[in-house]
């Protein structure tokens, strides 16, 4: 049984020769014109042989990864020497090992000999190679349409510009019909629809974000640059680069949810790690910093001022737990102002 269909002729990588009669000669070539009138097709794979690109016409795939080709009349395949052949011809197997000769020659010298309405067909396999006789194969015809998927993008406005996270990995659509067909003595005698199948484009969906020189809370800090104006740069551990216009130092303290302390912020935002509290007069809110104590101990990472509650020179750190906060207690930190 052999296979063929409509994709591109590039991927082949296996060979399959099958014989017409001579009212097919358009898509033939003689098989041993020496001594009878059998004709095959052939199609090639291994650079080692002739290149599919020099062939034109109709053959039989058997990878299903090409379209029909053919050869010119009057040439015939050359062999690799050394490979194992088993021959199939009338019921009866035959083994030998290739020498620097051709199909024609092979057969001729294993005292094979095809009649008219008798085709051959070659399939290599690895170091080896089958070749059968016969006056009828069955193969099947793939016919494939792709539809490309497409690619959307979410937008998340609480993350970095240059964060971008695969939620979805995509897949093209395909349309696929397979069709059993009956070859006898040359000619095609029976096609039938065996399989269909049509399966939908999935879109590949990526999650941006839309802030500017920002990152995560937990985003790694590799360095630290100050310049003579007070501005400076922060680079991260992916290698982003983030600029900022000064640093100052601030009391930090800390707090959480419970008692009095609701879940949303001034800003009209669930409160998480990465909120600051701020007094608006000093550092209005949607200022986005980064903050690390004085004393080397702790590191609270990337935030946004989006709450308030404390006053004066103050920044009020949101942490998950209450044991946290009281860890923590109260630091100088340096916090760095992002542009």
């Amino acid at each position: 049984m052999f296979e063929r269909s409509k994709k591109a002729v590039s991927l082949l990588n296996r060979l399959i020769a099958v014989a017409a009669v001579p009212a097919l000669t358009l898509l033939a070539l003689s098989l041993a014109p020496q001594y009878n009138e059998a004709y095959a097709l052939y199609i090639v794979s291994d650079e080692e042989y002739i290149h599919v690109d020099e062939l034109d016409g109709e053959v039989f795939l058997t990878d299903g990864s090409a379209e029909l080709v053919s050869r010119e009349n009057g040439k015939d395949l050359l062999l690799t020497p050394g490979q194992t052949a088993t021959i199939y011809y009338q019921d009866e197997a035959r083994s030998a090992v290739t020498g620097q000769e051709t199909v024609n020659q092979l057969l001729r010298r294993l005292d094979v000999t095809p009649s008219p309405l008798e085709m051959v067909s070659v399939m290599f396999l690895e170091g080896s190679l089958e070749i059968r006789v016969a006056s009828e194969f069955v193969f099947y015809e793939h016919i494939t349409n792709t539809t490309e998927h497409e690619t959307i993008y979410q937008y998340n406005d609480n993350l970095p510009a240059w964060q971008e996270t695969v939620l979805q990995e995509g897949c093209d659509g395909e349309y696929r019909e397979v069709y059993e067909v009956v070859y006898q003595d040359g000619e095609e005698t029976a096609r039938q629809l065996i399989e269909m199948t049509d399966t939908a484009a999935v879109p590949t969906i990526i999650e941006k974000g839309t802030i500017s020189n920002f990152a995560n809370n937990g985003d790694s800090v590799v360095s630290i640059v100050t310049n003579e104006d007070g501005s400076g740069t922060i680079t991260l551990e992916n290698g982003e680069v983030l600029t900022f216009s000064g640093a100052r130092t601030m009391k930090g303290t800390a707090y959480t949810t419970g008692g009095k302390v609701g879940t949303i912020t001034a800003s009209g935002t669930t409160v998480h790690v990465g909120v600051v509290a701020v007094d608006r007069s000093v550092l209005p809110l949607g200022t986005k910093v980064y903050v690390v104590s004085n004393d080397g101990q702790y590191v609270y990472g990337f935030a946004v001022a989006e709450d308030t509650g404390v006053r004066g020179n103050v920044i009020d750190l949101y942490m998950d737990t209450y044991s946290e906060c009281i860890q923590f207690g109260v630091r100088d930190c340096t916090v760095y102002i992002l542009d």
